[in-house]
């Protein structure tokens, strides 16, 4: 028998297991796992450098049989760790069949290690060793653990399953986690396989803040994959875990925000993970974003998470513009998360006010709260640039702008306006110039305002009320948004032809709410006088008529005869009238043009050659008399579309011959009738000049009409009467009176 006690000093434990507890520190890296295990493994280190041993032992030997006992063991490290085990009836071991029986208490404390007390308890020798430990909060730096009564159950086999509940709290990332709490469930098989909560589990936590993500307190069902939240097996990591749906509320910035996503997964021994259909909302009901994903996957490692997106689609606030179609390639390391990928972008308009267009090179980064992303607006289906943005956001202030830089967009016969906004369609078409400019959009928790510029160093197109060449001039916009403007922009057109071509004229303008356009004045010099646009809106919200009215001022005979090249003709009067445009998708028209010579009237007279060769002896008698006259009154009344056919209904009275025309006793007394000639004349509006024209230069009339004429005469037979569809205009009223 043997009853006493036994002492080591300065005991220093086999070098390869203080090198093996090296491979511990770098466990769970970014999370609140590594300054746990990073002081652990420092305090266990300096712990087994130095070591000294009391124990309290006592033996029994009979023979080849016999038992030791162990009642009292105490373990003092140079780092100040103290490690006991006492009380019950201690360690027994028992020769020749090898059994251990234990009965007593464990304790630890001091060194960086955590304080524990662990009750060990033993049936009887090589029955199942069960225990209970209680083991004080841990804290390392900035993370805590804390551990609920630790349970255990150890086969003689080595079979070994530990319960308990934990609660950590530390670093996650760039912020942190409070109190995330999960029961845990750990089995070994005494050999190679270690499995952690093979069922589902609740998962919670008070408080996790990430990127400027603050969530409050929330719980979860988390679910094994793979046969176990952790699974070892041979040394080799499995395991995974799944939750969903979920639904967790917090801030992001000073706002508040919601996240939800139907699933979320992830897989150990593959290092990687998946989300499925997340949406996020960010802001009060008076200026919510949201953010809406179909995947989210990547993988993770020590270098940080990366992986793809698809299907993402968005907006920002109460800025109008939707995003959708979002993919890419995102990555996560150091606090910072980086975006790739390629997106479209639309109005969120009722009525688009611009067609979807394609965001291509798009970059994002999202570090200290703050985002910043760039890419380049293309129109989709011809690849055409549009314009390049650049977009910073604060997730603090919920502040943030958009810059919008369009290098040039050219319109040719390829690429039209239309391609870009259907609110050109019916208005414009046939455009062909360029457009370059920038616009910039600012956002508060107060609003959006947005303003921009932009110029065109000249565009030709077709409107409604003809075609204009060389538009030119600068347009800033109040609101880019909204497209309004503040009164007085301006807009220098080479030409226009409502008919009739005008140059050099100036349209003063500005853009008001609900795509309409507040006409200020449009003015032309135009032969010696002015053509004018008078104000009027115009309203591009609906398919409607709109109307535009020129008026027509001090326009002088003579100057328009030269400036449309009426050769052999000359003339005289000054005229003022209106010209007033309908014009919808269908095209324009005139309704009601009006045009009235001044007081004092003028004159009409041909100044070509014309001989009785040319037609003859009784057209030349003719045409000498009447190839110059005066007028007293001239009415010019014209209605019809712009595209088809113009009634022009031209009024002449108090008709005298003019200088130069051959006098004879027949003119002279017809000049002493009132005579009024009322000429209707049916013909597309753009040939009424060429029709005009013929007219005034008789020649060709009398040489087509005098024969058939004569004819006539020499067959006297009276034409069959023809019913009119309507009562034809007379050219000489019937009223008559005799002149002084």
């Amino acid at each position: 028998a043997f009853d006493g006690a036994a002492r080591a000093r300065r005991v220093v434990p086999p070098q390869h297991l203080l090198a093996g507890l090296a491979h511990y520190r770098a466990v769970g890296t970014g999370t609140p796992v590594a300054p746990i295990a990073a002081k652990l493994v420092a305090a266990a280190q300096a712990t087994a450098r130095s070591v000294d041993v009391d124990a309290d032992l006592s033996a029994l030997i009979d023979g080849a049989r016999g038992q030791a006992s162990v009642s009292r063991l105490a373990i003092a490290a140079a780092s100040g760790a103290r490690a006991s085990i006492a009380g019950g009836r201690g360690i027994r071991y028992r020769w020749p069949d090898c059994a251990v029986w234990i009965d007593s208490t464990a304790k630890v404390a001091g060194g960086g290690l955590p304080d524990a007390r662990i009750q060990l308890t033993q049936t009887a020798p090589g029955a199942a060793l069960t225990g209970r430990a209680m083991v004080a909060a841990y804290d390392a730096d900035a993370s805590r653990v804390t551990l609920s009564p630790i349970d255990f159950r150890a086969s003689p086999n080595g079979a070994t399953r530990i319960t308990t509940r934990v609660a950590l709290s530390g670093p996650l990332g760039d912020g942190r986690v409070d109190a995330l709490r999960l029961p845990i469930d750990a089995r070994w098989d005494g050999a190679s396989r270690l499995v952690v909560n093979a069922a589902c589990a609740p998962l919670a936590f008070d408080r996790l803040r990430t990127a400027g993500l603050d969530l409050r307190r929330s719980a979860v069902t988390l679910c094994p994959l793979d046969g176990g939240l952790v699974r070892i097996e041979r040394g080799a990591l499995r395991g995974g875990g799944t939750i969903g749906p979920v639904r967790l509320g917090g801030t992001l910035g000073n706002a508040p925000v919601e996240l939800v996503t139907r699933r979320a997964e992830w897989r150990l021994g593959e290092r990687r993970f998946a989300l499925s259909d997340i949406a996020v909302r960010l802001g009060d009901e008076t200026r919510r974003s949201r953010l809406d994903v179909v995947t989210l996957g990547g993988s993770f490692g020590s270098t940080g998470l990366q992986g793809r997106f698809g299907g993402a689609s968005g907006q920002i606030g109460n800025v109008p513009l939707l995003l959708s179609g979002a993919d890419g390639s995102w990555r996560f390391a150091a606090g910072k998360l980086a975006l790739d990928g390629a997106l479209t972008v639309a109005d969120s308009a009722t009525a688009p006010r611009f067609n979807p267009l394609a965001a291509r090179a798009v970059t994002l980064t999202l570090v200290d709260n703050r985002i910043a992303a760039s890419g380049t607006l293309f129109e989709p289906t011809h690849s055409v640039k549009v314009a390049d943005v650049a977009i910073a956001h604060d997730l603090g202030g919920g502040t943030g702008h958009a810059d919008l830089t369009v290098p040039g967009i050219t319109f040719d016969e390829r690429f039209q306006p239309r391609q870009l906004t259907e609110l050109t369609y019916g208005v414009i078409a046939q455009v062909v110039g360029s457009v370059k400019g920038e616009g910039h959009i600012r956002w508060t928790p107060q609003g959006v305002t947005s303003d921009g510029v932009f110029r065109t160093p000249g565009t030709d197109l077709a409107a409604g009320f003809g075609p204009a060449t060389g538009i030119a001039g600068e347009i800033r916009f109040t609101d880019l948004l909204a497209l309004e403007t503040a009164p007085g922009q301006t807009l220098t057109i080479k030409t226009i032809n409502p008919g009739v071509p005008v140059m050099d004229g100036t349209i003063r303008y500005h853009l008001l709410p609900n795509t309409r356009i507040a006409i200020e004045e449009g003015r032309w010099p135009f032969a010696g006088g002015t053509l004018s646009l008078e104000p009027t809106v115009l309203d591009f919200g609906e398919a409607q008529e709109r109307r535009m009215t020129f008026r027509v001022a001090g326009v002088e005979a003579a100057q328009f005869l030269q400036q449309f090249d009426f050769k052999n003709l000359n003339a005289t009067g000054v005229f003022d009238g209106t010209l007033p445009i309908m014009f919808d998708a269908l095209g324009g028209r005139v309704d009601g043009g009006h045009l009235v010579v001044r007081p004092g009237g003028g004159t009409i007279a041909y100044i070509g050659e014309v001989t009785q060769k040319d037609v003859g002896f009784w057209g030349n008698f003719a045409f000498q008399a009447l190839k110059s006259l005066r007028y007293r009154d001239l009415d010019v009344v014209m209605n019809g579309p712009l595209a088809g056919e113009i009634i022009t209904e031209v009024r002449f009275a108090g008709v005298a011959q003019g200088a130069g025309a051959k006098r004879n006793f027949l003119l002279d007394r017809l000049q002493k009738l009132p005579i009024v000639f009322n000429l209707r004349i049916q013909a597309p509006f753009r040939q009424l000049i060429d029709t005009g024209q013929s007219l005034y230069d008789p020649r060709d009339l009398i040489k087509r009409n005098l024969p058939t004429a004569r004819t006539d005469e020499n067959k006297r037979v009276p034409p069959p009467p023809v019913a009119p569809l309507a009562p034809p205009i007379p050219i000489q009223p019937s009223e008559s009176r005799k002149m002084p």
